[in-house]
């Protein structure tokens, strides 16, 4: 954290402080976080929301939505699911056989439709403590983090591709590396201003 500016650590601690008050006011739970259903573990309704909202992820990135949990236990998880008939594995055929994704079955759909009411209720009582202009300012300060967010992620993994690049470049030079370097560069991210936010 060495190099951020002064201003920059003020409002981390100004976050921290805010994330610590709000768990202290009981909000800080997900609203998905133990969705009722008699038969299935809370985090497998958590996984079949996900993809409903999703309709087709990789297995990668549930993990991610699912907080991170290890693939091993992802993949018991999706083993349950499948037998219960609720979602479906699928390889990706076109890029690289290994890349597995996953999407719901009809079955998983409507067990995903009985969880999102549940889920935009809790939603709902988050929100309700601000008035409706509170309400709007505060979505759209989350859509411009969230766009911002898009950004910056964006702006890594272009970095990250053209890092593989380079680097496959100066391994094994082929025609493509006869081309000025400025050539074969991918273009320029988006600049991140303090006004995306």
């Amino acid at each position: 954290m060495s190099e951020l500016s002064m201003d920059v650590r003020v409002q981390v601690a100004r976050l921290r402080n805010l994330i610590i008050d709000v768990a202290r006011c009981g909000a800080l739970n997900s609203p998905l976080n133990s969705l009722p259903h008699g038969e299935l573990d809370p985090l497998e309704v958590q996984a079949i929301w996900w993809l409903k909202a999703e309709s087709l992820l990789p297995v990668n990135a549930l993990a991610e939505r699912l907080g991170g949990i290890a693939l091993p236990r992802l993949s018991r998880l999706l083993d349950r699911l499948e037998d219960a008939k609720l979602v479906q594995r699928e390889r990706s055929v076109r890029h690289d056989r290994r890349r597995v994704r996953v999407r719901l079955t009809e079955q998983g759909r409507a067990l995903g439709e009985q969880a999102d009411p549940v889920v935009q209720e809790r939603m709902a009582r988050l929100l309700l403590p601000l008035g409706g202009e509170q309400r709007s300012e505060l979505m759209d300060l989350l859509e411009g983090w969230v766009e911002a967010l898009g950004c910056w992620n964006r702006a890594e993994e272009l970095a990250a591709e053209e890092a593989e690049s380079d680097t496959a470049d100066d391994v094994a030079p082929g025609p493509a590396s006869s081309a000025p370097h400025s050539m074969r560069r991918h273009s320029e991210p988006p600049a991140i201003t303090a006004n995306a936010a």
